[in-house]
This record gives C-alpha cells, structure tokens and sequence, in this order.
C-alpha cells in the first residue's frame, strides 16, 4: 500500500522550531540481514525531505532542517504564518503588517540570515506560489493559509540546485494536513493588557476518507480572523515624534493652519509666519509643535498614526486524494486566502502652492507676530505684534481638519493545483500543473484628496485655512475627497513541474540513488494605478504613478545523485539549470550546483557540510517599474548642500531651509531598470548532530553565505549620508526656472520635476534639492556567516511527567555589504542602510505534561546593538553614539484536556510586560523603537478552545 510520506520523527522540534536530534537519525540505516531474530525487520520507510528531491529511509535525513508541527503551532500562540515565522531565531528582520503604516502594500516575509526576505525561498507543500503582487517583494505570509498546516520545515541551506532562484538563504516550506480525518473547531481571543491590537478567531476543519480502506480523503478547511489596530497614541513612548533624548524632531512644516507669507498694510512682507507661533504652537487639535524658528510651526504628525494596523484575514482550503492503486494516487487542492488591512496615517501635505484671497471668508482681520521675530527691516520685535493682512496669503498647508489619511488594501490569494504521485517500474514520480494568482487592490481610505477639486476650494476661499472648519465648509472639503481604487496589481504564476526518483544500483557501501525533474513557468505581473494616482492628482501622493504590465517565460531542469562513498559516507550531489525569457526582450539562463557530505563514524554523531552556488532572478517589478517622481525618503534628513549638519547655509533662505530643506522628507524619485542582472550566490555549511544519551541530543552548524551583483534599491541612508560618493544621484534645480507664488517666491512642485528639467550632480547652493534617485541597480554584494546551536533534553519522570527543554539559536560571526567602489559595512550589532542583525537570538523552552495539563514557558532573547545614527541627529543634549537594549521576554502557556476531544489552553505573551527598548530609527513612519525588533503589544492575554468531533 502507497503511504503519504512524513518527515523523520526524528527531526521534529520540542517547540521552537531547533532540530531535535531524536535518537532515530544517528541510528545506522538496518537492513534484513541486520537482524538479530529470526523475523526480519521492517523495512524502513523513504520519505520526501524539503531541499532534496530523492526519497531517503528517516535515518538517512542529514540536512540542516527545522521541523514545527501542527502542535508546536499551537504551543506558540501563532495565529498567523507571521506570528511563527517571527519565532524562528534564524528569521530576522522581514517585513511585518507594521510597516504598512503610510506605505501601502507592503507584505508579511521571511528573512533567514537577516540578508532580506528575496533570499528566503517559501513554499507550499512542497511548491512555488505567486509573488505578492506589489512592488519587489516575494510571497505574503499573510497568504499561507496557516490553520489547514501540517508541519513546517524550515531548511536552513541553500537549495537552488533544486529549487532555483531565490532558494540562497534557506527555504520554508509550509506542508498542509494529509490523511486528516474527522472534524474539529477552534476559537482564540486575546486581550492586551494595555489596549489596542486585540485578535479573534475562529477555524473549522474537517476530514472524511480513509485511503488506506474507502480510497480516498478530502479535506476542508476554513478560518476568520480580525485583529484591532493598535493606535501609536495608546503607547507613550511612540505617540510622539518629538523625542529630544533621541536625538528626534519627527516633524513637517505642513501643518493644518500654515505658515504664512504675506503682506501687511504696512507694506511690510513677512515669511514664514504662522498665527500661533506667538503662543509657542499650543494648538493640540491641530497637533502644532515649534520648530527651529521664531516664526514657525510643524506638525506632530507621528500623533496620526497607527502603530499596528487594522486587519482581516480570511481563508479556505480544499484539498482530495483519490488512491487509483496500492502505489498511485492522484490530489488536488484548492486555496483562497483574503487579507483586508485599513492603515492610517497623518493627514495629507498640500504640495502645490496654496494661496488663499484676500475676500476669503476665513481672511483673517488681523495677524499676531511673535515675540522675537525679526522684522523686514531689521529689528526684533519686543512683544507680541498684532498686524492687518492685506492681499492674498501664502503657505505651506495639510488637511488635518479632513482628519488623517487611510489607505485600504486588499489582497487575495488563489492556488488550484492537480497532480499525480506514486511509483511505476520502480520508479517514485511526483507531477502537478499549478495556477496561483495574488491579486490586490488599495483603495483610497478616509483624508485622501484630490488636487483638481480642492486647490479651487483654496482659491475661492472657500475652506478655512487659519483652523477649525465650520459646517460648509468642511462639506466643501469632504466633497474633494477621493474614493474608490487607487491602484490594483495582480501577479500569477502557472507551472509544471515533474521529477521521477529511484535507486538506480546497489554499490559496495549502499544504493546509488538518482533523481532528474523538470519545471516550466509562466509568470505575469499587472499593475494599474487610478486616473489619480497615474496623473499625480492625489494630496501628499507620490506624484504620477504609471502601471506596470509584464512576463516571463521559466524553463529548468535538474538532477540529484546520492552516492554511498564508503562505510556511513555518502555523498550528495545536485545541479540545476534555469532559463529565464523575458517579454521585455532581456533572457539570462544560470547553472546552479550543490555537492554535500554525510558521515557517521559512530550511532552517537553524524558530520555534515555542504557547498552550493545560487541565484536570485530579478523580480518583474523590479525590471519593469516606470520612474516616479515627487516621492518622499522614508527617513527625515537635510540637504546636505544648502543646509549641511542640519543648519542652513547663509545664502538659503534660512527659515525657508528650515521648512523644507533641514531634518524634513526629502524628494526622490524611484523606478525600476530593465537590463538587470540576476545576483549570484556561493555558501558553505559544516555541522555536527550528535546525540550522546538517550535524553540529550543537539547539533551545531557553521554556515557561510556571499552574495554578488546585488539587486537593491539605492539606499537612501547611503545616498544622503554620503554625497561625495553619490553625487550624481543628487538633482537640482534653478530657481529661475520655477513658477512663482503669490509673494514673487520661486516654488518648487516636486511633482513637476524630472530628470529632464533639473541638473544632475549640481552642488551649486544657490539651486535647491529636486529629488534624490533611488533606482534599482545591480550595485552591492552582501555576506553573512555565523552558527546554529540546537540543544534538547527530553525525559519522562515517573510521578511527575514527560519533560522537555529546548534551545535553539544563532549566533553571527560576519553581517555585511559593500556597494561598487566602497569600504565593506558591517551591520553586525550595528544599524546602518539595511538595518542591524543583533548577534544572537534564541528561543529556550521548558515543557511539562501531566495527565490532562500540559505547560510550558519560553524565553525570546534577542541581542541588543549600536542604534542608527545620523549627522542631523548630532547634538549636545543626547549621545552621539547610543545601543538599543536586548529583548528578553517570556511567554508562557498552560493547556487542560479534560477528556480526548476538548483542548482549553490559557496563555500569556510577554509576560513581564516589557516595551520595546527605545531606538531612533526613523526609515518608516513609528518613532521611539525599531517595528522590525520590538513588539509594541506588551502583555497579552489569550484563550483558545478546541474540539475534535471523534
């Protein structure tokens, strides 16, 4: 009878996703003749192992892999393949629903080795599924359907001998239930201890047919979930972007009542003058706050935002095996998983010149000049001033009283997927054609505006840019809002693949087994911006944002020997071939091998190493990206021109400087580049499992990672902290060239500015910042090296129970990038461009089950390091040089089963409530700790019941 294979028991974790090195995998392969009675011994079973594409017995499993069973899912409180991603110790720093905060689309990733989430392969059993469909990043997490999970094997290796491209790091291989019969219903609940980022759900699954008697199996699963947005006001440490200790004056000189210019009836000019300066910005509504004039104001727009956001996920997964014959089977499966994520941020900047009239209705009689300022013709004024406006005014201004922006996206993921698997002549065969589609949609939420129907609101006076909205007004206002879609992507992938496998002849010391497999796939992305988006009409948009539309064609093969070598040596050897034609007319092809060895001079250890090369292929997005001008960094610095060290020149308008020149987003423009080429990887590992008693196993494994000709969007840390270097990405403008306002000031749209009208590499002080570029471009090699340790201890007390203990971590040695032409940069215990890999992490768990109540509790430590600096953040009152403090939290979790069916489990996450430690990075729009290193939920509580209909 054909059995559906199952990785080594051997391999599985307690609960934190190490290797536990179960007794079995040291055992020497037993064969008939091994025998001590007179009944042979069982044969022992070959099974599938993810980076391997040959069947082995269990005892022959010898990759670096990390096993997580369905419960060991539960055992961690996850939720979400987010949430379990996050627990493996070698995953650092992926994208998390964060950073969705005032930068739409951005997906849920892994990032073993902390070199970036493209070199973290994921699959589903034991497939590729569709990229995300926005901007460069591979698959969502959000879109692996995690309550229809089996098990989880996380290989820490690379694999694109087998795999191909993106297989540099390590692949995670998500693995659905197989064989489940019957039916069981779960419900979880949080709540945080301190408010805000509660989660609900509720799972449904069921199973009927038994393979081995009725022939076949279906299943079906479907699971809810909702988690509450976790608002940046209800966490005192991030509620605010003045942070003075930090070094931090998270601001914008947009503010929802301006800084003016204008005439008085005088005939005195004034700039830069905003009506509440006089009482040191106090205006809490409209979140005012002083900034480095005696004139002006900005805006607290951290007090917006969302520090999680709001979401719903949603899936449902179908999946049948019909057993045509003791030995062949044939399956399909069927996923849809939706995800809804409603973002909000701060109100939207207006851009344009906004010039209000003189017979304005909110024209104000009258002007209050602060104490201090100084005057047109010198002098400083000695108290308050009151002055009468005459003519129009000018400012820069943000729609606070509309409310902040919110951004909707919707993603939705779809996999079918046919296929046959079994063994013919001898021969073990695996063969699916696939479709899967990411498609999603952002749609404009509330405080998105149109430029075409508000700036005549401005310039008929008909909205009040001096405060609070009256009733027609804000109708007025509300009526220039923006709805509907402001963009969609899809992206699909449809793929065949087949490999067959076998032992092809028995050699002195084993069988010689041989596998050969092939895989073609047509991959596809579309991108389409609204008429706004496309046409740069929105408010506080990134200026026009064309569509993308693109494909290519994938054609590999490959083939896999393992070879006994002598007595417990084998050796494995694997190359891939991958040929990729793109419709864009570039085409690249790549060979990419693995040889590893296995040795096991005694039951008790096996050695292990390993060399590969890989590749990573361009994404389409990344290839095919039109330019798009009038972006913002996402990071706040100065001009390092006309405002150098944060401090305006003398020959810029200082106050002007100030507004949009010093510690203030900058302009950049970004896009794709069509002839890139894809990266180039070479990695080594050397390791040991060993298992010296019965109770206590481990492993330990070095492991080596360079990667050349790097894909990276030019950093921006790197561009503004080194202009010497990257002159050229530097673009100005002369201001003779620029409209003016109402007060004869030159004005710069950004919006309006491209590479045809500015002059590249300018260091002229008299010409403003137009934009730094940002492309993509193959310009930078990466490197990472370091060690996994793995300790376990499993023991059962008479009186007591079954205990466990395990330990799984990774400690780095090197972490690093060079650019073309610069000094190496380590970012080991250090934040620079890419962000900083703390040199250690690890997850200890201690478990005890007696009877109906099983417990555990967990240590997460992750390594503190050297906070993010930046020459604008220099300053006397805060050090120049600070370090982010270590994580050590614990979470803990008891579990009753009272009778077989029913499971109650009770949990704390973040035991001792502990805040993330204070950071000042500043790449996204939360202040006061890093999103990608610390939690900002604090102690959670969480309940979840399941029952098994029996």
């Amino acid at each position: 009878m054909f059995k559906e294979t199952m990785l080594a028991r051997s391999l599985r974790v307690i609960y934190s996703g190490g290797i536990a090195a179960g007794f079995g995998l040291l055992a020497l392969p037993a064969t008939a003749q091994d025998a001590t009675g007179s009944t042979p011994a069982p044969a022992m079973q070959r099974v599938e192992v993810t980076g391997s594409a040959i069947k082995r017995t269990e005892s022959e499993t010898a990759l670096p892999i990390s096993v997580l069973t369905h419960a060991d899912l539960e055992r961690t409180g996850a939720t979400t393949a987010q949430d379990l991603v996050s627990l493996i110790p070698s995953n650092f720093g992926g994208g998390v629903l964060a950073q969705n905060v005032g930068s739409t689309g951005n997906p849920s990733t892994a990032n073993l080795r902390g070199l970036g989430p493209q070199y973290t392969l994921v699959l589903l059993n034991g497939r590729r599924v569709a990229n995300y469909a926005f901007g460069s990043s591979p698959v969502d997490l959000n879109s692996i359907p995690l309550s229809a999970i089996e098990r989880v094997e996380v290989l820490r290796d690379g694999a694109s001998a087998i795999y191909g491209a993106d297989a540099v790091a390590g692949v995670i291989n998500f693995i659905l239930k197989k064989d489940y019969q019957g039916a069981e219903v779960s419900a979880y609940d949080t709540k945080v201890q301190q408010g805000g980022g509660n989660t609900r759900s509720f799972n449904f699954t069921g199973g009927y047919g038994d393979l081995s008697t009725k022939g076949f199996n279906v299943l079906l699963s479907a699971n809810h979930e909702t988690d509450d947005a976790l608002k940046a006001t209800q966490r005192p440490y991030a509620s605010t972007g003045v942070r003075p200790d930090l070094g931090l004056i998270k601001n914008s000189p947009r503010n929802g009542i301006p800084n003016f210019n204008f005439t008085d009836s005088n005939g005195n000019h004034y700039t830069t003058v905003n009506p509440f300066r006089y009482k040191n910005c106090d205006n809490a509504a409209f979140a005012l706050i002083p900034i480095g004039s005696a004139t002006t104001c900005g805006t607290d727009y951290v007090r917006f935002i969302d520090l999680i956001p709001k979401a719903k996920h949603d899936n449902i997964v179908a999946r049948g095996v019909l057993q045509l014959n003791e030995d062949n089977q044939l399956y399909a499966e069927a996923i849809r998983t939706k995800d809804e994520t409603t973002a909000h941020y701060s109100p939207a900047p207006y851009t344009k010149p906004m010039i209000y009239p003189a017979n304005g209705r909110f024209y104000p009689k009258s002007f209050t000049l602060p104490k201090g300022m100084t005057m047109p013709d010198g002098s400083i004024l000695a108290a308050d001033t009151t002055v009468t406006p005459v003519g129009p005014m000018s400012g820069t201004w943000r729609t606070v009283a509309g409310g902040g922006r919110a951004d909707i996206t919707d993603a939705t993921n779809t996999r079918f997927l046919v296929g046959a698997r079994g063994t013919i002549a001898g021969w073990d065969y695996d063969t699916a054609i696939s479709y899967s589609k990411n498609e999603g949609v952002i749609s404009f939420g509330d405080g998105q505006y149109s430029y075409a129907k508000l700036s005549p609101l401005i310039a008929s006076g008909a909205i009040n840019v001096f405060g609070d909205q009256d009733a027609n007004s804000l109708a007025a206002l509300q009526g220039a809002r923006l709805t509907g879609m402001e963009n969609s992507a899809t992206s699909t992938a449809k793929e065949f693949d087949a490999r067959v496998s076998r032992e092809l002849m028995q050699l002195p010391y084993g069988a010689l087994g041989f596998a050969v497999g092939v895989d073609m796939r047509d991959e596809k992305l579309e991108q389409v911006s609204s008429d706004a988006l496309a046409s740069g009409d929105q408010v506080g948009g990134n200026g026009p944002v064309p569509g993308v539309t693109g494909s290519r064609k994938v054609y590999s093969a490959y083939s896999e020997v393992s070879v006994p070598l002598y007595t417990h040596l084998d050796l494995d050897m694997a190359a891939r071939y991958d040929k990729y034609k793109n419709d864009f007319g570039t085409s690249f092809s790549q060979v990419s091998p693995k040889v590893s060895l296995r040795w096991q001079p005694i039951k008790e250890i096996m050695v292990r190493s390993s060399f590969a090369e890989g590749f990573r292929a361009p994404t389409l997005y990344q290839n095919l990206l039109p330019y798009s001008y009038g972006q913002n960094t996402n990071g706040s610095y100065s001009d390092p021109v006309r405002c150098p060290g944060g401090q305006p020149i003398k020959s810029a308008n200082p106050v002007g400087a100030l507004e949009d020149e010093c510690n203030v987003q900058l302009s950049a423009a970004r896009g794709g580049n069509p002839n890139l080429q894809p990266e180039k990887s070479k990695q080594y590992s050397l390791g040991m499992v060993f298992q010296p008693t019965q109770h206590i196993s481990g492993s330990l494994d070095y492991w080596n990672i360079k990667i050349n000709n790097s894909i990276v969007q030019t950093s921006e840390i790197g561009v503004l902290g080194n202009p010497t270097l990257y002159q050229n990405n530097y673009w100005r403008v002369d201001p003779k060239t620029l409209p003016l306002d109402s007060t004869g000031k030159p004005f710069l749209d950004p919006t309006l500015l491209n590479k045809s009208n500015t002059i590249q590499g300018s260091t002229n002080p008299a010409f403003p910042l137009a934009f730094v570029d940002l492309p993509y471009a193959n310009s930078s090699r990466f490197f990472a090296s370091g060690l996994d340790l793995n300790l376990n201890y499993k023991q059962n007390f008479a009186g007591i129970g079954s205990f466990g203990a395990n330990m799984d971590g990774t400690y780095y040695l090197k972490h690093g990038y060079q650019y073309a032409g610069v000094a190496t940069v380590s970012d080991l215990g250090k934040y620079e461009d890419f962000g900083a890999t703390p040199r250690w992490r690890h997850i200890l768990t201690f478990s005890l089950k007696h009877g109906a109540w099983t417990g555990s509790l967990t240590h997460n430590y992750t390594a503190g390091y050297q906070d993010y600096t930046n020459a604008d953040l220099i300053g006397p009152d805060y050090p120049a040089v600070r370090h982010v403090s270590s994580i050590s939290t614990f979470d803990t979790q008891l579990v009753w089963s009272p009778i077989k069916a029913l499971d109650v489990a009770f949990g704390i996450k973040n035991l001792l409530n502990q805040d993330p430690p204070s950071s000042r990075n500043d790449q996204g729009f939360q202040v006061g700790y890093d999103p990608q290193y610390g939690n900002p939920l604090g102690r959670m509580f969480y309940l979840r019941a399941k029952y098994k209909f029996l």
